[in-house]
C-alpha cells in the first residue's frame, strides 16, 4: 500500500510524541519505589553525632597547636636567656666579681625557663591528647561511613533494579501488543508502533547500561573515537602518496625527506631512485607523479 508523504510525516510524529510521552512517564516510575535515603543511614550509624563532635575537636586541636607552638618558642627563649645569665654568673664567681644583682638575674632567669618548661610540658600534653581524641574519631567515622556506604549502594542497587523491573513491565508489553498488531494489520499505523516499542526498548537498554557503567562507557567512547580520527588521519594526510607529493612539491626526496635539486637522479642521503623515463615523451619525470610536467600524460 502505496502512502502519502504527509502521512509518513505524521506516522513519524506520531512516534516521536509517543516516544516522549512515554519516556517522561518511565522517569515518573522512578518515583514509586522508595528511593533509598543516605542521611538515614549516617543516622542508623551515629555518624552525624560524631561529625559534629570531630568539627569541634579540630578547632580545639588548632587552637592547642596554636598555644603548643607558642609555648615552646617561649621555652626556647627563656632557655636561652637562662643559659647566659648561668654562665654569666659562673665566670663572675670564678673571677670573684659576683654580685647580688647578677645572682638574682640568674635565679629570675631560672624560675622563668622552669615555668616555661612547665608550661610547654602543659601545652604538649593537652595538644598531643586532643590530637589522639581526634585521631581516634576520625578513624571511627571513616570505619562507620564505610558500612553505611555499602549497606546504602545495596539498597540503592535494588531500587534501581525495582525501578528496571516496573519500566519493563511497561515497555515489553507495549512491544508485544505492537508485534501482535503488526503481524495482523501490516499498515502504516503498525508500523509506527512496533517502531516506537523498538525505540522505547531501545532506549531503556542504553540508559540501564550509561547508568551502570558510565564512566567506563565514556571512556571507552572516547578511546574508540581517538582511534577512528587517528586512521582517518592517518589514512587521508600521512599516506604515502600525499607525503610523496608534498615532498616532491617541497623539493625534497619523497623517500626520506631530504633536500634535492631538479637535477638529481638519485637522493644523496637514502640512495632513492627520484626520476623516471615518461612512457609518452621519454622525458625524465619525477618518480610518483599522476602526471608528467612535460607532456600532460
Amino acid at each position: 500500500m502505496e502512502y502519502s508523504r504527509i502521512e509518513k510525516i505524521l506516522a513519524s510524529l506520531f512516534v516521536v510524541f509517543l516516544l516522549l510521552a512515554s519516556i517522561n512517564f518511565l522517569r515518573e516510575l522512578e518515583n514509586v519505589p522508595q528511593k533509598p535515603n543516605y542521611e538515614y543511614y549516617q543516622e542508623k550509624y551515629g555518624i552525624k553525632p560524631l561529625l559534629e563532635n570531630q568539627s569541634r575537636l579540630m578547632e580545639l586541636d588548632r587552637q592547642l597547636f596554636e598555644m603548643y607552638q607558642k609555648a615552646e618558642n617561649n621555652l626556647t627563649e627563656a632557655e636561652r636567656v637562662y643559659l647566659f645569665k648561668r654562665e654569666e654568673y659562673r665566670v663572675a664567681l670564678e673571677s670573684g666579681n659576683a654580685t647580688e644583682e647578677l645572682r638574682v638575674e640568674y635565679l629570675r632567669a631560672k624560675e622563668a625557663y622552669e615555668k616555661a618548661y612547665f608550661q610547654y610540658l602543659g601545652a604538649k600534653s593537652a595538644y598531643e591528647q586532643t590530637h589522639r581524641k581526634l585521631e581516634d574519631i576520625s578513624s571511627k567515622i571513616q570505619e562507620l561511613m564505610q558500612k553505611a556506604n555499602e549497606e546504602y549502594r545495596r539498597a540503592y542497587n535494588a531500587y534501581r533494579l525495582k525501578v528496571l523491573m516496573l519500566k519493563l513491565l511497561f515497555a515489553i508489553p507495549v512491544f508485544i501488543v505492537s508485534l501482535l498488531l503488526l503481524r495482523r494489520y501490516k499498515n502504516i499505523y503498525t508500523s509506527s508502533l512496533i517502531a516506537y516499542s523498538s525505540l522505547l526498548l531501545i532506549y531503556l537498554l542504553l540508559s540501564a547500561i550509561w547508568s551502570t557503567v558510565q564512566l567506563i562507557g565514556l571512556s571507552l567512547f572516547g578511546a574508540l573515537a581517538t582511534l577512528l580520527a587517528l586512521y582517518y588521519l592517518r589514512r587521508e594526510y600521512f599516506k604515502p602518496e600525499r607525503v610523496y607529493k608534498r615532498r616532491i612539491a617541497q623539493n625534497k626526496c619523497y623517500n626520506c625527506g631530504f633536500p634535492v635539486k631538479d637535477d638529481y637522479l638519485y637522493c644523496p642521503n637514502c640512495g632513492a631512485k627520484l626520476k623516471e623515463k615518461c612512457e609518452h615523451c621519454g622525458a625524465l619525470k619525477p618518480i610518483h607523479l599522476q602526471f608528467c610536467p612535460y607532456c600532460g600524460q
